[in-house]
C-alpha cells in the first residue's frame, strides 16, 4: 500500500473518531470518553504499518474481521494506571472510549473495504 493511501486511511479514520467526540463534555466522564478516543486515533496512527490493509489472498469478509481483531487487540492491551489527578470517573470514561472507537473502527473498516455482493 502506498504512502498516499496509508496517509489517507489515517486521515479518513482521525475524521470519524473527530465526528464521535462530545464537544461539550461537562464531566470527568465525558473528558475521559473524548481521551479514550483520541489515544484509540494515536494508537491507530503509530500502528497503522502493522495492519495488513493490502488485498490479503484471503476474502473481504476475513479481511475485515482480522483488521477489527486486530485493532481491538492494541486497545485492549492498552493498560492505563490511575494517577493522582485523573479520577475514576475519568478512567472509566476513557475505557468507555475504547468500546466506542472499536465501534467507530468497525464501520471505518466497513466504509473502507466494502463487501461486494
Amino acid at each position: 500500500m502506498t504512502a498516499q493511501k496509508i496517509k489517507n486511511l489515517v486521515r479518513k479514520f482521525n475524521n470519524s473518531i473527530e465526528r464521535n467526540k462530545d464537544y461539550q463534555a461537562y464531566s470527568d466522564f465525558k473528558e475521559g470518553v473524548n481521551k479514550g478516543l483520541d489515544i484509540a486515533r494515536y494508537t491507530f496512527e503509530e500502528n497503522v504499518e502493522k495492519f495488513s490493509l493490502l488485498g490479503l489472498d484471503e476474502d473481504q469478509a476475513q479481511k475485515v474481521k482480522s483488521l477489527q481483531d486486530n485493532f481491538n487487540r492494541l486497545l485492549d492491551g492498552i493498560i492505563l494506571p490511575k494517577k493522582p489527578n485523573c479520577s475514576e470517573e475519568r478512567l472509566d470514561g476513557i475505557y468507555t472510549g475504547f468500546e466506542k472507537s472499536k465501534k467507530v473502527f468497525g464501520d471505518f473498516i466497513q466504509e473502507a473495504f466494502p463487501l461486494e455482493n
